[in-house]
Parts: structure tokens; sequence; C-alpha cells
């Protein structure tokens, strides 16, 4: 028997009492769904291949109980197509809408050095926080009905910068410009990365746009309920809507929670206080009739569906 089948919690079972009674207000999701490890546990479906398997687990992942959003991390490299946004589209129920990372031509200040960017590696990037570029070429290709229905909020991912850059940036100043051009049909969130920036100021920005700060579990930022506390001494977000992405372990690097958790077949480090805090923030959406986009992310526990499992039993003994 193999590694991974050894992993496989056989008698696993989602709680579809548990997930019938959560709030409409909460809506889970994974930081995409192309896993071969979550086959056999969350993928039952007899696939023919791997290309079918990514052509189609996207149906059998909506028919998941607790799902009701999708994390669409590939956005981050290159927008989507309309073709592939349809394709999505036409496998999720109306009730989904997706959380779309925005490309990172649109959030990258200075390419980093890597092969990837070729000749951009190392440069600054021209096209920061251009808004122009962000609605030409990414929002266009969410407008139409079908698509703009299941579109949830988009989320802007930056990296560390520090306080150098960020003075070099004016960030706050041109963050506000940004999201000040920016057509209000669409919902959008912040993730920064900074922890410094979550002050006021910042969270002033994000009110007068009518934007939200993505609450992010990630490994150099503070824990939810201290994202939550800067927040509410801020006067609170005034965006009728919340997001957060749970994505490593505080402590530890993307690529050490890769390692740690491959091939995530299974929960194997589970985090009461990250679970304590998605409940505070569910608890504040229910509270306000305002709906909390929850993505979560493999990295965080070994399984993103198993951790939504847990969180959403939390949730619903709670109500």
């Amino acid at each position: 028997m193999s590694k991974a089948a050894e992993d496989t919690p056989s008698d696993f079972a989602f709680d579809t009492e548990s997930a019938a009674k959560l709030p409409r207000q909460i809506r889970f999701g994974t930081s995409t769904w192309t896993y071969p490890g979550w086959r056999g546990v969350i993928y039952k479906r007899p696939y023919r291949n791997e290309k079918e398997f990514k052509a189609h687990c996207l149906e059998e992942y909506a028919e998941i109980p607790w799902l009701s959003s999708v994390g669409i991390d590939n956005t981050f490299y290159t927008p989507p197509s309309a073709k592939q946004l349809e394709s999505y589209a036409e496998a999720l129920p109306e009730r989904f809408q997706w959380v779309s990372k925005v490309w990172e031509r649109i959030t990258i200040p200075r390419y980093p050095k890597h092969a990837r960017y070729g000749k951009h590696a190392g440069t600054t990037n021209a096209d920061f926080l251009n808004a122009d570029l962000f609605s030409n070429e990414v929002l266009e290709r969410y407008s139409a009905p079908p698509i703009q229905k299941r579109t949830g909020p988009f989320v802007f991912q930056f990296q560390t910068m520090g306080k150098t850059l960020l003075g070099q940036l004016h960030f706050l100043d041109t963050l506000h410009s940004f999201l000040k051009k920016l057509p209000v049909q669409f919902r959008y969130a912040v993730e920064i990365r900074d922890p410094a920036l979550l002050g006021a100021e910042y969270f002033q920005v994000l009110n007068e746009c009518g934007a939200t700060h993505c609450f992010n579990h990630w490994h150099l930022m503070p824990p939810l309920h201290d994202q939550m506390k800067a927040a509410a001494q801020a006067g609170g977000l005034q965006a009728p809507f919340y997001v957060s992405r749970i994505l490593t372990p505080l402590g530890v690097k993307y690529e050490e929670a890769v390692k740690m958790f491959e091939p995530y077949r299974s929960v194997q480090r589970p985090n009461p206080e990250m679970r304590k805090d998605v409940l505070r923030l569910a608890k504040r959406a229910i509270e306000k009739d305002s709906d909390a986009f929850i993505i979560v992310n493999n990295r965080s526990e070994g399984n993103a569906p198993m951790t939504i499992d847990a969180l959403g039993r939390l949730i619903t003994s709670e109500l």
C-alpha cells in the first residue's frame, strides 16, 4: 500500500446535517480545487485520466456540503479567459460565488528576480496599481451575466514590501487613488503582508473606497483576532462583506507548509486558535448580516475541505 493510501482517512464523512444548518452568510471555499490528493476522499468519481479530472472535478467539488465559494488562485499569474470563466460558471450552481486573486502585474511593485518573469525579473513594474489595465484586462472578462453572477470579491494580494518601499510608493495614497477608479459593481478586498500597515489610515482608505481587508492567516502576519482588533480600533470596516484567507500556520513559510502537508489527504495539524478566530469572524458576519467569504488552503492544516468541515461544525455548534 502506498504512503498516500495509508494516510487516507477511509472513515471520513462530511457532516451533512450540520452543513444544512450553516447560516447563508458564511461562504466557505478552498484555495483552488484540482488536488490529486483529494481523490478517494473528496473526489470519488472514476475519472479516466488527469485531463478529465481537471476538466470536470469542479462539478464534484460543488457537491461537497459546506461549500458555496471557491478560490480561483491561478488568476494571480495571468488573467483568465472568458472561456475559462464560462467553464467555471457552467460547473457551479448559481448559489456559488468565487473569490479571484488579482493578476500579479497589478500588485507587484518590483518583479522578483525569478526566471518566470523573463526580461522583467528584478525590474520596477510600471503597471503597479494600474486601474485601466485592471479594468480592461481583468474585469472586462467577468462582465457576462452568468459569470458576473458568480463573481465574489477580487483579492489584491500584496507582497511584503517593508517600510522603505512602502514610503517610496506612497502606498496608501496610491492604493486609495487606484480603488477609487474601480467599477462599483464588483467587490474588492486588500490582502497586505506588512503588519505595520494595520492602522487607522489603512482602514480609512478601505472604507472610503468601499473595499474590505482580507483577514489573512499567513506566516508573517499577526493572528486573525489581532487583525480584527486593529480594524475595530480604527472604527470598523464598512463594506457589507468580509473576506478571509486561511493560508499557512503562523511562523511557517509556504515552502515548509508544502513539505509538511503534501499530498493533502488529511488534516495533520489542527489549529485551535485559528479555528476560534474564524468563529469570531463568522459570528460578526452573521450579526451584521454580511457575507463572509472564508477561503481555506491545504497548507493551513493539511486538507482544506476537512478543515472547512471542522470549522463549519464549530460555527453551527455555537448557533
